[in-house]
């Protein structure tokens, strides 16, 4: 954690205080939701979104709460203003029970290096399909276990297949793939509808792009001028490698598609 305090259902707290009871049986059985937002230089990225998703996890797994939007902003920037943070992650964590617990904790920043945005990172495949998709649930054992084969191989996410060898997301990310000014992404029910995911669709449209939802076999991704991941903290990712093959370069649409989202965050 980052900073000397958390949120505790909206009581601020030492760190030093911060534990879960052995006891909590839904904690254990992974019976809660959580999300991560950003802030950079004093501001909150997307909170609405966020805020919005987290009771949209909640709703899908019937974890009953009584906390509301405007409690849960206040208790974030009390929390920021309290650690005295411009730059953070915010992380919250929606345990159920029957008095739910809302813990929002911050985080260190996450910055991949930026030579990553310039040439590409490397991915993997598995084939997963995730239970409960459009849901940000704890139940992240198999993402923990995908993801740690990602690192083993220097890879910075695993490309998740389902039963007909379709690209689904990322373990932690969407997926899109891109051929000239029209952006292919998994159908939205297949997936979990990331915030940045949405804002990248509505920048990519309100510059000219046409954004199709589809499935995009790992065969035919070669076929494609490039691709891409999206996610809270890396926003835009190129890809220049999956498995054995790869994309020379970045393509212009893309780069451009890239500074158009840059400027939508402003």
């Amino acid at each position: 954690m980052l900073g000397k305090y958390f949120s505790h259902s909206g009581k601020l707290l030492p760190v030093k205080k911060a534990k879960i009871s052995i006891d909590n049986i839904e904690f254990t059985y992974g019976f809660g939701v959580y999300e991560n937002l950003r802030v950079r230089k004093g501001k909150i990225f997307f909170i609405n979104e966020h805020v919005e998703r987290l009771f949209k996890s909640a709703e899908m797994i019937e974890l009953k709460h009584n906390f509301n939007f405007e409690e849960i902003k206040t208790a974030i920037e009390k929390l920021i203003k309290k650690n005295r943070l411009e730059d953070c992650n915010i992380k919250m964590l929606l345990i159920g029970g029957e008095k739910p617990d809302l813990y929002i904790i911050c985080l260190a920043p996450k910055f991949l290096d930026r030579k990553f945005y310039k040439q590409g990172v490397k991915v993997i495949t598995e084939n997963h399909e995730r239970f409960l998709p459009q849901a940000k649930t704890l139940n992240m054992l198999p993402s923990y276990l995908i993801f740690k084969r990602a690192k083993e191989q220097d890879a910075y996410d695993v490309l998740l297949l389902d039963k007909e060898n379709n690209i689904v997301e990322g373990a932690r990310s969407n997926f899109f793939a891109i051929k000239n000014k029209t952006l292919y992404t998994t159908p939205v029910e297949k997936v979990l509808d990331g915030v940045t995911r949405r804002t990248v669709i509505d920048c990519a449209k309100r510059n000219g792009y046409e954004v199709v939802e589809k499935d995009i076999e790992l065969n035919d991704l070669f076929n494609y001028d490039g691709a891409f991941l999206t996610s809270t903290s890396g926003k835009i990712v190129p890809i220049r490698e999956v498995g054995e093959g790869g994309f020379e370069g970045i393509c212009e649409e893309l780069k451009e598609l890239m500074k158009f989202y840059s400027g939508c965050l402003k």
